[in-house]
Formats: C-alpha cells, sequence, structure tokens
C-alpha cells in the first residue's frame, strides 16, 4: 500500500513499545545454585571488565552496557526489522541521535529505561521509542502527504486524508465583511465537488486473529533449505537492523548525535 502511493509522500514514522514489569525489564531472578563452582565466570565476563562474581550480572545481563545491548538490543531491533520489511528496504540509517535515562528500574543498571531515537532513513525522519516504565502494544506509524497507515500487533489501520481544506480558512474571520464573504464565495465554487462527487474518506482497520510470529520465520528458513532460495532477513539484514540499534545506543552514552562510517566499519559522533 505503501509504495503504491496509498499514503502519498511518505514524510515521517514513528514506532513504540513499552513495558511495565519486572520480568519485562529482565529483573530475573538468578539460579538457585548458581556459583564460581558450577560457572567459569571469567570465561563468561570475556573482555568485559573484570570484576568479582555477581549472580545478578549473569541473570540480568542485559541491564548493562558492559554485557548487553538494553531495550535497543531487546525491542528496538524488532520495530527496525518490522519497518525494514514493510518499506521493502535494507538501509543503515544515515545518523542516529538519542536521549532517555534511568526512570523506573533505579537498580543499579545503567541501561536506559525509557529510549527514545530519531533516525533518519530515506531522507525522512524515523522516530522510535521504548520503555520499561509504561506498558504499550507495539505500535507503527506510517505517515503520509495522503493519510496514514497503522500497524500493531493484531491490527493494520489505514485512514486516507485528502490533504485539502475542508473549509474556508479561518484566517478570513479577520476579512472585513464583504470581503469575507467574497472569499467565502469564491473558495466554495472552487472546492466545492459536484454532488454525488464528494470524496468519502474511511478509515478501515483489519483485525487479524492472535499472530505467532515465530511460524513464518521458521517456515521462511525451511523453504530457503530447500530451495536455496535467500531468506527476508538474512545476514545482512540483521547486520543493518543490528547496526541501527548500536547507533541508538552509542548516541546515548556520548550524548551526542552519531552516524555510520561505512570506510573504517565505525560508529562516528557528528558533534
Amino acid at each position: 500500500m505503501i509504495a503504491s502511493g496509498a499514503i502519498g509522500e511518505l514524510n515521517l514514522i514513528e514506532a513504540t513499545m513499552g513495558r511495565n514489569d519486572p520480568t519485562g525489564a529482565w529483573e530475573y531472578p538468578p539460579p538457585l545454585d548458581l556459583s564460581p563452582q558450577n560457572l567459569d565466570w571469567d570465561t563468561w565476563l570475556g573482555t568485559a571488565p573484570k570484576k568479582p562474581f555477581d549472580p545478578y550480572a549473569f541473570a540480568r545481563w542485559r541491564c548493562w552496557k558492559e554485557y548487553g545491548t538494553g531495550v535497543a538490543g531487546d525491542l528496538l531491533v524488532h520495530l527496525i526489522s518490522g519497518m525494514q520489511v514493510s518499506l521493502g528496504i535494507n538501509e543503515v540509517p544515515k545518523k542516529a541521535s538519542a536521549f532517555g535515562g534511568i526512570y523506573r528500574w533505579k537498580d543499579g543498571r545503567n541501561m536506559p529505561d525509557v529510549h527514545a531515537v530519531l533516525f533518519e532513513y530515506m531522507g525522512i525522519p524515523v522516530y522510535m521509542r521504548l520503555s520499561l516504565g509504561c506498558e504499550m502494544g507495539e505500535v507503527t506509524r506510517f505517515q503520509g502527504s495522503k493519510g496514514l497507515i497503522e500497524l500493531r500487533e493484531f491490527s493494520v489501520t489505514y485512514a486516507p486524508q485528502t490533504g485539502e481544506d475542508s473549509a474556508p480558512s479561518y484566517y478570513s474571520g479577520g476579512f472585513p465583511a464583504a470581503m469575507r464573504a467574497q472569499y467565502t464565495k469564491e473558495w466554495h465554487e472552487k472546492h466545492d465537488p459536484p454532488p454525488g462527487q464528494e470524496p468519502a474518506p474511511q478509515t478501515i482497520t483489519i483485525n487479524g486473529n492472535d499472530y505467532d510470529d515465530l511460524r513464518p520465520h521458521v517456515w521462511n528458513f525451511l523453504e530457503a533449505v530447500r530451495s536455496r532460495k535467500p531468506v527476508v532477513q538474512d545476514a545482512v539484514f540483521g547486520h543493518r537492523a543490528a547496526l541501527a540499534c548500536h547507533m541508538a545506543n552509542e548516541s546515548y552514552f556520548r550524548g551526542t548525535p552519531v552516524q555510520w562510517d561505512e570506510a573504517s566499519g565505525s560508529i562516528k559522533s557528528m558533534a
């Protein structure tokens, strides 16, 4: 629908997702018998800074940038992937600028529990928001000059717009009476459709049954094995989606907008 021009010229994309419970915020309980005797702690740390054995760091690794990628790696990647599939693109954002903080889960973590990111894709703004402090279903909105398409977990909404005034401008209220009457008359002569040809924009929502997104991924993979045809989200697709998430984190921790430098294979600050 987007490619066919159903919403006109695309000019903004926004997406959001949120949780509001301890499990959703990765406050997982460590295994009761976890100890240095059954976990090679130094190997688990790898190249991360050395620290004493910490069962909570092991169980809740997403909470710290030394071990994980936070809401960007857990949730943002799904918003990015869904957007790219919907648009039929496979790109790295031109730039990213992030803001957020730790507002809900003040448990010693250093990864933000609210993370808002403004990307640039295809020359247009893409605004994505993640929160671990308020439950919100996954929503993506594609906004254009002729309407919008909203994707939710189990529904699609199409809301067309004419992009035109539906009545004479309120600004004419400051005109002298005779001028206002003339303007109003000319406006209706120019804009009123002939009888029976009035546009009838109608918002349409299609609700689906509960959707298991695991099955299509598995099926696509198995079909690729059988046919040797490419999968929808191959390694390059995954790399570029993940790279957008790394850019979101780098921008947050550096406090500056960032961009991907293909030549050096690194994320660089723009400030």
